[in-house]
């Protein structure tokens, strides 16, 4: 008997044979006895590698801000279930999620097959979810829902409704398993979220040309950044100041906009992501430059550039892929500190260690890591036979070991061959605390259950 949404959560994980199934006729199926195919508000779908949780924190920010009545779906979770769940701003109660769980237990074990007979459709977790949120949004009649796409795009669980805006934050190597490592054939499962005479807003810095080559075979309308939209950040007006305001142009119309309250110069490409898409829908939901600026100072997210505390600086980041990790340490460089800079990191074995390792060495001083649970989480020893790799590639030679120029790098390198390892994550976080000083800084990075550990264990 499920009596407690942690029991259901529980009971979801065992029920289908794998974690991740790509496709939507299962779910289909469930959705049609519930009567969720054709929901009675619009919706926007955000797909992309790095970026959608930041831009569907903005879209539901400033579309709140303008009185429309939300729903802000999202993945994963970090502490709470009930995160990935928002109504109007506020997580949805337990109760009310486990009433919508009983209902779609009880519409898949009603699915009829073509002969009229009675049968029983398994769901992921994930799937699961996405039916609860719409459900849910559904119930108390929400002006506009905001699905983010949990894994690829086109045959994602969010993308078996017909949005009304398909938003793609970027495309990047990530989930190699399921995706692929090219970029090309990443960007046409991510454009499977546009529709035909739709508006589709790529943020994308340098995009893979599949984005415009599947918008014209579906007949999407298509806007991308640097063709069809900018932006620009604060100029330095003075010595160490800086314009308050950022511009945004599109091929109508400049706008002079609040600088978002989440860090990073990288929030503004997800800003104007977001922004220029609500441009394109202002007949079905229009919103004022009020409401807009309004969603960019109230925009938040967990985990993104976020620090817990201060002397000594703890920084948490989700980053997990590449593209992540030079957000991140772009930040971390233009952000300095007159102490140390220690790592607290893990990853999961489907992403690209080795890559994110080379990119943040260069801006960390000391590694502490422990291991990830589950099949996909990777061991010590492989943590640590990743460092070892690393540590090989960078050795320098005679003639750069004599260089004037090696001797930061040459303290990056014996950062690499000084990899500290605990059993778990309270562990390390005590640790830590003992040896960072006021002037240091812990970053904490490489997987949302990274994160969600920090967030548990080192309060």
């Amino acid at each position: 008997m499920k009596k407690t949404l942690e029991d259901w959560l529980q009971w979801q994980e065992t029920l289908h044979l794998s974690e991740i199934d790509l496709g939507l006729v299962r779910i289909g199926k469930v959705a049609e006895k519930l009567n969720l195919l054709s929901p009675s508000f619009p919706i926007i779908t955000v797909a992309g590698t790095n970026g959608k949780g930041s831009t569907v924190s903005f879209l539901d920010s400033m579309l709140r801000a303008e009185g429309y009545k939300t729903g802000a779906f999202t993945s994963p979770h970090l502490v709470n279930y009930n995160e990935r769940i928002v109504l109007n701003g506020l997580q949805v109660e337990d109760d009310v999620i486990i009433q919508a769980f009983a209902a779609i237990d009880e519409a898949r074990q009603s699915v009829k097959d073509e002969s009229g007979k009675s049968i029983e459709v398994s769901l992921t977790y994930f799937e699961f979810s996405t039916l609860a949120a719409m459900l849910i949004y559904q119930q108390h009649k929400v002006d506009v829902a905001i699905l983010e796409v949990g894994l690829g795009g086109r045959l994602d669980a969010a993308n078996l409704w017909d949005a009304s805006l398909a938003l793609i934050t970027s495309i990047g190597v990530d989930h190699i398993d399921w995706l692929g490592d090219d970029r090309e054939i990443i960007g046409v499962e991510k454009s499977g979220i546009m529709r035909k005479n739709i508006s589709a807003i790529c943020g994308d810095l340098n995009p893979p040309k599949s984005i415009a080559d599947e918008a014209k075979r579906l007949g999407a309308n298509l806007q991308q950044i640097n063709t069809d939209f900018s932006f620009s950040p604060p100029k330095n007006s003075s010595e160490n100041t800086f314009e308050k305001h950022w511009h945004l142009k599109t091929n109508e119309t400049t706008l002079e906009l609040e600088l978002p309250s989440m860090p990073g110069e990288f929030q503004l490409n997800n800003a104007a992501t977001a922004i220029v898409g609500l441009l394109s829908i202002k007949a079905l939901l229009p919103v004022s430059i009020n409401a807009i600026n309004t969603g960019l100072k109230n925009a938040q997210v967990t985990g993104r550039l976020q620090v817990l505390s201060t002397q000594p600086e703890w920084l948490i980041d989700v980053a997990h892929n590449p593209h992540a990790a030079k957000q991140l340490a772009k930040y971390i460089h233009d952000n300095p500190i007159k102490g140390k800079t220690y790592a607290l990191f893990s990853m999961l074995r489907d992403k690209d260690v080795n890559e994110v390792l080379n990119i943040m060495n260069s801006v960390i001083d000391e590694w502490h890591i422990v291991a990830t649970e589950g099949s996909r989480g990777l061991t010590l020893i492989e943590l640590e036979k990743c460092f070892a790799e690393l540590n090989e590639q960078h050795k320098p030679n005679q003639k750069q070991q004599n260089s004037e120029k090696t001797t930061e790098q040459n303290e990056h390198q014996k950062a690499l061959t000084e990899v500290t390892s605990y059993d778990s994550f309270s562990a390390a976080c005590n640790a830590l605390k003992n040896i960072s000083k006021d002037k240091d800084r812990v970053v904490a990075f490489g997987s949302f259950l990274v994160i969600s550990e920090i967030l548990n264990n080192c309060k």
